[in-house]
């Protein structure tokens, strides 16, 4: 867990541990990074590190809710007509910060990005009923916001697992692709 107060000293500091954490992941996977490599990279001691993370897969947590926040901001200027529009809006953006994807993945662990989605999850999709359109219960809302969030964060690992060799335009295909098959499967 993290633990990061409202202090201007205290985010500086994590911001130099959250750098390091990418430096680092340049060089180590995430499974290989110590406390004591993303320590000499951000400058810190061990200490300064514990004050504001317990391990470094919490340094991970973090930068994946930084990523998740900023997605938020995003999203809330984004002009999205429909379900499909949220998910190709997604894949792009996750194409730009593919490193914490990458660290996640190689360390088993897509569940940080999977949590970090969720736990934002209805404030980024607030707009879901008037994409998806009215007439659903909260729970029936639950259901499809938690089934978008999983077909992401499903279709982005298995990008990463693969090398990330598809654009976001050619996972968002696949994506059609795999709609249209439901939707035959039902009829």
């Amino acid at each position: 867990m993290y633990h990061i107060a409202n202090d201007k000293r205290q985010q500086a500091t994590a911001e130099k541990i959250r750098q390091a954490l990418i430096h680092c992941l340049s060089v180590k996977t995430m499974s290989e990074i110590t406390v004591s490599d993303i320590s000499t990279a951000a400058g810190v001691s061990r200490s300064t590190f514990y004050r504001s993370f317990d391990i470094p897969l919490d340094v991970l947590r973090y930068e994946c809710d930084r990523v998740v926040v900023i997605m938020e901001n995003d999203y809330a200027g984004a002009k999205l007509k429909n379900l499909d529009d949220l998910v190709h809006f997604t894949l792009r953006y996750w194409k730009n910060h593919s490193e914490v994807l990458d660290a996640a993945v190689n360390c088993d662990r897509m569940d940080i990005v999977h949590k970090s989605i969720s736990s934002r999850s209805e404030k980024l999709l607030s707009s879901l009923e008037g994409i998806i359109g009215s007439g659903f219960s909260e729970q029936e809302i639950d259901y499809i916001r938690m089934g978008a969030i999983g077909l992401i964060s499903n279709l982005l690992s298995v990008w990463i697992k693969h090398g990330k060799k598809e654009s976001p335009e050619q996972l968002f295909d696949l994506y059609l692709k795999f709609t249209k098959m439901i939707r035959a499967i039902r009829e």
